[in-house]
């Protein structure tokens, strides 16, 4: 469940089923199993031998005769078992679930992005804008009141802001476009152009006006989820067996010396080596002899 509440802003206003629900939850469960087995059989051991030890078994198996490490050794079999077990799990059976279990997530994210707008906060889910506003009201929810809009489209900063008393959604199933009408607000954008200084900059004019209706056509096409069991990322390592990743290997070294090699070229053209002058040590003492006792007197050469 705890993996469903971190998750649960991912689901929230997508309209997803219980069925789809309990697939992710499914799909965790078997993400969490290999690190929930250790864990388990440690307590579970712990409280046994303690459970043992309490009650004086330990005592009454020694009195018979029988050893601590015989005690133990069933244990240590167990252990190695479910170790095995383990491995094979996790080489075999996690990689599917985070294959399935991230993107099934994603495209949940990506499904009906509109009615994933959550009040109270910044949204960021949209291309190129960010939306923040009080209230969703309606019997769609498509409604907004207090809408705050950062239009970053230009690619030059919050310089375009928009805010409005209210506000309507309005979004087609399978169009590309969702249109936002705002009513009743107010528009400025601080033109800016690049190449200018800072001080230029604060001198550029901004323009800013009062509107009764402004409408917006965001372009949601990339947000497209389509299928909820569609397969889009699958290079992931953690989606990946042994055997898998054994083959990515030699393909990353060779990106990783391709990007080594761009690097060096890069930095021995940034600095200019080429250019660089070989000058004589200055420590180098010319007058000094390999044989390191003639560069002594006798009396030193005595102490040395």
């Amino acid at each position: 469940m705890q993996m469903l509440w971190l998750a649960f802003d991912d689901f929230a206003g997508k309209g997803i089923g219980i069925g789809i629900i309990l697939k992710f939850l499914w799909y965790s469960t078997l993400m969490a199993t290999p690190q929930a087995l250790p864990i388990g059989v440690l307590l579970s051991s712990i409280m046994t031998l303690g459970s043992l030890s309490e009650n004086y078994e330990f005592a009454a198996t020694k009195s018979a005769g029988i050893s601590l490490p015989r005690i133990v050794r069933p244990l240590v079999f167990l252990v190695l078992i479910f170790s095995l077990i383990n491995f094979l799990f996790l080489n075999n059976v996690y990689p599917y679930a985070v294959l399935k279990q991230l993107n099934l997530r994603a495209n949940i994210k990506k499904k009906q992005p509109a009615l994933a707008l959550v009040p109270g906060s910044f949204n960021t889910e949209l291309p190129n804008y960010q939306i923040k506003f009080d209230e969703k009201y309606g019997e769609n929810k498509n409604l907004l009141k207090k809408v705050l809009i950062y239009d970053l489209s230009s690619r030059k900063g919050n310089n375009k802001i928009l805010t409005a008393e209210k506000g309507e959604i309005i979004s087609e199933e399978g169009s590309r476009y969702m249109t936002l009408i705002l009513k009743d607000g107010y528009y400025f954008e601080h033109h800016k152009k690049a190449g200018r200084s800072f001080k230029d900059r604060n001198k550029m004019p901004a323009s800013h006006a009062f509107f009764d209706e402004y409408q917006i056509n965001i372009d949601i096409s990339s947000l497209d989820g389509g299928d909820l069991d569609t397969i889009k990322y699958s290079r992931n390592f953690n989606m990946l067996s042994l055997g898998q990743l054994k083959d990515t290997i030699p393909s990353i070294k060779s990106n990783y010396d391709s990007f080594i090699a761009n690097r060096a070229k890069s930095l021995f053209l940034t600095i200019e080596t080429n250019t660089l002058h070989a000058y004589p040590d200055s420590l180098k003492n010319p007058n000094l002899s390999q044989d390191i006792l003639t560069n002594f007197d006798l009396d030193k050469k005595m102490k040395l």
